[in-house]
This record gives C-alpha cells, structure tokens and sequence, in this order.
C-alpha cells in the first residue's frame, strides 16, 4: 500500500482526500508542521490555506531533508501565493481542481517520481556543480516527460549517447541509428525498411529501424550527417507519423519517441544548404545543449574523481593531489569527458595506489599545442603557407599513426581514444594518404 502525508487543518477537504485515496488503496496519514522533523511519504499533499505564511519555510524543509518526495500543492485561490518558489512543489491545484482532479494529479506525481528514481539511476554520470551542468539535469528531467522530440547538441566527447539513454528510460525500445556510418545509398531501407523484390538483391522482406523502434524511442546519432533526400523522409515521418517501405503499396502508422544528437552547428549546416530547416525546427522541440568541458571547469575534480571511484580497482584507494587538480583543470580537454575518462584509465594503470601527482597523470599534451588552439609563436622554417601546410598535415598523419600504435592497429579503438567516430576516422586517414593495412 502507497503512503501519503496529508499536511491540513481543514475538516472537510481532508475528509475528502482520505476517503477518496483509502478507496484505492493509498495510506493517508494526516500530518502537522511539527511533524516534519520525521519520516515523510514520497507523496506529500499540502494545504497553503491552512498553514499561510508557515508554508514556505515548512515545504523548503520537506525538500532539504526528502529531496525526492513529491508535493502536491492545493489552496482556494493559488494566486494569492505566488511568492512562494515553484521550486517547492510540483503541482499546484485549486481546491475545486482538487477534488475533480485528484486521481489523476496523483498517478502524475507517481509517473513523476518513477522517473526521478529512473533518471537519478542513468544520470549518475553527469556530476559536476556548474551552472550548466544543473539546467542540464533539469532539461533531461522534464524532457524524460514529454513525448516530443528531442534535438541534443555539443561536441564529441561530452557524453551525447548517455543522455539520449536516459531521456528515454521510461521506454522498453531504444533503438541507436549511427546516420554517419550509413551509406548515402541505403539509408531510406536502414531506415524504413523494404519490400521483397523491392530493387536488386532484396530477396526479402526488410523491417526498417523505426518499425523496430514502434512503441519506444529511436536515437538518430549524428543527425548532421544524415543525407537530404533522407531528411525529407524523416521529416514526413515526424508529421505524419506513418512509413512507407521502398517498394511497399500502403504506409504503416508508428508510435517512435525521436531523439536526435549532432556536433555539428546545425543553423551554419541550414545556411549552407546542407541541413532542412523545417526539419531542424521539427527536431527542436525541446533542445538540449550540453556545454565542452573546457567551459565548466569546475567540473573537472568532481568528474575525475567519478572516474577513479568507477575504474580503480577494489580495495585500492587513490586520491588526487593540489598540483594534480591544477593541471587537470588548466587542460583544455578537446576530447572533452571522453578524453578526461581515458586520461584515468591510464593513469590508474600506471600508478601504485596513493596520491595522484600532477607527474602521475596521462594526459597528452598535443591536443592544447598552440597550433591546435590558434595561438601562439609561428614555427620556424616555413616560408609559404603551402609549406606550413604540409608541416601540419605530416603532424597530423604522425599524430594519428602513433595513436593507432599505440592501441595496438585498432583503429575503432583510436577513434574511440580521439573522441571521433570510427568511419570520420577512417575517412580522414584516407583523406591524407594513410594505408591502414601497413599500421596492423
């Protein structure tokens, strides 16, 4: 039986309440101010009318000591207490709304918590005390709510794919469309699926990812690269809410939570006519935006430590010293949390149990070379740009060889490492005239 703390002096509304919660199995304890100071239900329902003024530092103590508890607001005319912070309860009801609606404000509150619980369970990854990493949670938190779609953008590395997962936690499917790893050719039959005999070498019938992904949640990763003839379809795909195979007479209805992620800057893709805008704003429904971490530097230690809670070995303790702080935080990071979790990988490999010096750490320093951040001394020797050029394509072509080395010719490992996706990577080496082959 669910448990619920009813804080009222009103006879008959909480008569009310009480018999209409017992009826369907809720336990309804009816609770005064002096009563806080002990256990609260995960469901509170709060009378402002009966408590005034006393109400605000009443509910801000409920929320210090049960941050996860539920409260369900009511008063004769709320209006009259808007100073108190919303942020002190999560639904505020007239009486009148109260007693018409109070079942169903109260299945809400309990969807609501189930997905604070799930969500508090997925985001346990995302620490940090900045600003941004704050209103990140709280997008997630109410996105995790809503059926619209979904459009998360940031740079590689900050961690994208974990929260499309845990936006769609209350879904059963999840199913991850990599869009840059999709030949241009085969993506409306990656996508939509096809018929038997629906173009050459379709023997057979072909059910599409977002047919699979019917009744949860797709995540269309690196929406960026995904093809315009492709993007049309998309688009009467979220408007219409239906497909239609290639080669199929008839289009079939879904029911697909749409998650998409890019970094890329989609309104500069918009202007150079490689991205629809209608499209864009249909995936914008809620936006989320997740900040580089050279931009939140105030994460770093949190983050790190994270890192050396989830991958030191058991019963071997590490701590970071004042200097090991320092260097982390003075570190651009261009891998962002990707580079930050491989940096303690290593780290940790190398290191006996103890205190982590700022010499312990395995960070490279390439990454924040000035020729890599637009500043600095020019090198010397270089007399044409088709000369400097060269230099930095030779840098580069060493930089991704010694990275390959170094993960023994995997490069899906070296991608991973980069913070890249394995088929840019790919793309890039043959771009400069790299032979993977000769790396293995």
């Amino acid at each position: 039986m669910s448990s619920i703390d009813l804080f009222s002096q009103d006879t008959a509304t909480s008569s009310f309440i009480q018999d209409v919660l017992s009826s369907v199995d809720y336990a309804v304890t009816q609770k005064s101010i002096g009563d806080i100071q002990g256990n609260i239900s995960p469901i509170v329902i709060w009378d402002m009318d009966s408590f005034g003024g006393e109400s605000t530092a009443a509910l801000t103590r409920i929320r210090t000591t049960s941050p996860d508890t539920m409260i369900l607001a009511y008063a004769e005319n709320p209006e009259e207490y808007g100073g108190i912070p919303g942020n002190l309860y999560d639904i505020f009801l007239s009486v009148e709304s109260l007693r018409l609606h109070l079942m169903s404000k109260i299945a809400r509150l309990k969807e609501i918590q189930k997905a604070r619980q799930i969500f508090n369970d997925r985001m346990s990854h995302l620490v940090g005390k900045s600003e941004s990493m704050q209103a990140l949670r709280k997008t997630v938190e109410r996105a995790i709510l809503s059926s619209g779609p979904v459009l998360i953008q940031g740079e590689s590395g900050v961690g994208k794919d974990l929260v499309a997962k845990a936006i769609a936690c209350m879904y059963d499917k999840f199913v991850v469309v990599n869009c840059s790893a999709i030949p241009e050719t085969l993506f409306e039959s990656e996508l939509f699926g096809h018929t038997r005999g629906a173009f050459t070498g379709a023997q057979n019938e072909r059910i599409g990812l977002f047919e699979d992904a019917n009744g949860g949640a797709i995540f269309l990763d690196e929406i960026g690269d995904m093809p315009l003839h492709a993007q049309v379809k998309l688009l009467r795909v979220i408007q219409n809410k239906e497909i239609r195979p290639i080669g199929a007479n008839k289009t079939r209805h879904i029911d697909v939570r749409i998650i998409a992620a890019t970094n890329r800057d989609l309104r500069e893709e918009i202007f150079e006519k490689r991205f629809r805008e209608d499209l864009f704003y249909r995936l914008n429904v809620i936006p989320v935006h997740i900040s580089p971490l050279r931009e939140r530097k105030e994460d770093v230690e949190d983050i790190a430590k994270y890192f050396i809670k989830q991958y030191a070995p058991a019963g071997e303790p590490y701590t970071l010293s004042p200097d090991a702080i320092e260097k982390l935080r003075n570190h651009d990071w261009p891998g962002n949390i990707r580079e930050l979790e491989n940096v303690i990988q290593r780290t940790l490999c190398f290191t006996n149990p103890g205190i982590i010096t700022a010499d312990d750490l395995q960070i490279e320093e390439m990454a924040s070379h000035p020729q890599y951040q637009g500043q600095g001394i020019a090198p010397t020797g270089i007399k044409s740009y088709e000369d400097f050029q060269q230099m930095q394509q030779q840098q580069e072509i060493a930089f991704l060889k010694s990275k390959i080395h170094e993960c023994g010719g995997s490069v899906s490992l070296a991608a991973e490492k980069l913070g890249m996706l394995r088929t840019t990577l790919y793309n890039r080496l043959s771009r400069l005239g790299v032979n993977v082959k000769e790396l293995r």
